[in-house]
């Protein structure tokens, strides 16, 4: 069985998409922060915090908040916390408006609320001052500058400075996005939302250090004569680590949406920045960070001349036998050029010819020169003698010469040290 080939995408090319996206995005989301503000829960601005349990099983959150209603306090947060048990959360009350709460609660036929053993209603009330809501949220912020200072350290010992700031670069994008979802939807922020916020960042930056590993891996192996450019190479790691980011952010999705739509009024508090951060941290990881990087990267002088080089071989052109493996002749046939003189051409081998004799080779024949009469020469001196030797040094390749045709084709069919050997006298 074959499987369908895994695509490849080109998401560093198309960074102008993805730019223009995460800005609309993120333009989005600062002008829902300063439109309409954030929904900041009785934690950070104070008020009053009202525990009551009811006297009849079934009753919903909707027929407390009916009855709340009627007083004037329709914005008042409910929780259910199960066992006919309900928090009630409104802004700031004096002692008579906290009886009249609980009475009126008490007192309606539909909610009805239990009674100690003197007969009066069982409530549980804690007044919540705005100095506690601040305490947190300063906490919040020192704890959100020491991850990014912990960040920067970490990724530039462990890689390099320009991932670092990628990295600070998409955190700062997904606690913004998470923020500006949280103004859009009008939710309240509870600690419980900055605790899950600190969660996703981290999350995101788990996703971010795997595509970065694999990039430095990659990377490290560019020399002057490879055929791709950083931004390639970082486009191919992120093709390597594509599945198994998407397979992670599946599987820690599934139990967050579980939690989301069946969980408790509290689970959701904390499951619902989980689910906008990890969609958020995924698309960044994989969409965001990556043509960041290669962009700033490709500034260095070294992937500048590794880009600016292969753009020339690209514009310059590569014939299609070359790319082929083949090899291309430099010298080309002019128009109306003459052919080469049939001496300088060089000859074929007719098909079938026998091969010659190695150690027999053709020479050009050598005129003897006459020999010298006269008397005065014989008597001169021993110069005069020596070129009247030479001749008979050359008289063997004389008789090479001389061979008929018949005794060298015979040579050639025979080859060397075939025939029977002479024996040597004694």
């Amino acid at each position: 069985m074959k499987f369908p080939r895994r695509p490849y995408l080109n998401i560093v090319g198309h960074w102008k998409i993805w730019y223009a996206i995460s800005g609309i995005i993120f333009v989005v989301a600062m002008v829902a922060m300063l439109t309409r503000g954030l929904n900041f829960g009785i934690d950070f601005t104070g008020g009053t915090e009202i525990t009551v349990k009811t006297a009849k099983s079934g009753v919903s959150v909707g027929q407390i908040r009916d009855t709340v209603g009627k007083l004037g306090y329709g914005d008042a947060q409910i929780q259910s916390s199960g066992n006919n048990t309900f928090l009630i959360r409104t802004p700031q009350l004096n002692d008579q408006k906290k009886t009249e709460l609980i009475n009126s609660l008490g007192k309606d036929a539909e909610v009805g609320l239990q009674k100690d053993s003197q007969g009066k209603f069982i409530a549980d009330i804690k007044d919540v001052g705005p100095g506690w809501g601040v305490q947190v949220s300063r906490h919040a912020i020192i704890g959100l500058a020491a991850f990014i200072v912990a960040v920067i350290i970490y990724i530039s010992l462990r890689f390099e400075f320009k991932m670092a700031m990628t990295a600070v670069v998409e955190i700062i994008h997904d606690f913004v996005i998470t923020i500006g979802v949280y103004a859009l939807v009008g939710r309240e922020i509870t600690p419980a939302t900055i605790i899950a916020v600190l969660t996703i960042l981290g999350y995101s930056l788990y996703d971010t250090i795997v595509i970065f590993d694999r990039v430095k891996e990659n990377t490290d192996q560019l020399t002057r004569q490879s055929k791709k450019t950083y931004s390639q190479t970082v486009n191919d790691s992120v093709n390597q680590v594509l599945v198994r980011s998407i397979n992670t952010s599946l599987t820690t999705l599934i139990p967050i949406v579980a939690i989301l739509f069946f969980g408790g009024e509290t689970l959701r508090v904390f499951a619902f920045p989980l689910f906008i951060g990890v969609l958020s941290g995924t698309y960044s990881s994989i969409i965001l960070a990556p043509p960041i990087l290669s962009q700033w990267k490709e500034t260095e002088p070294k992937y500048k001349a590794y880009r600016e080089r292969i753009g020339r071989g690209q514009a310059k052109g590569v014939p299609a036998k070359a790319k082929a493996g083949g090899s291309v002749s430099p010298v080309t046939k002019k128009a109306g050029a003459k052919p080469a003189p049939a001496a300088n051409r060089p000859q074929k081998k007719a098909a079938g010819a026998p091969k010659a004799a190695p150690d027999v080779k053709p020479r050009p024949a050598v005129t003897p020169k006459p020999a010298a009469t006269s008397s005065a020469e014989d008597s001169g001196s021993s110069a005069t003698e020596a070129p009247a030797s030479k001749p008979k040094q050359k008289a063997p390749m004389q008789k090479v010469s001389q061979q008929t045709s018949k005794s060298l084709a015979k040579s050639r069919t025979k080859g060397p040290g075939s025939g029977k050997k002479k024996k040597k006298k004694r």
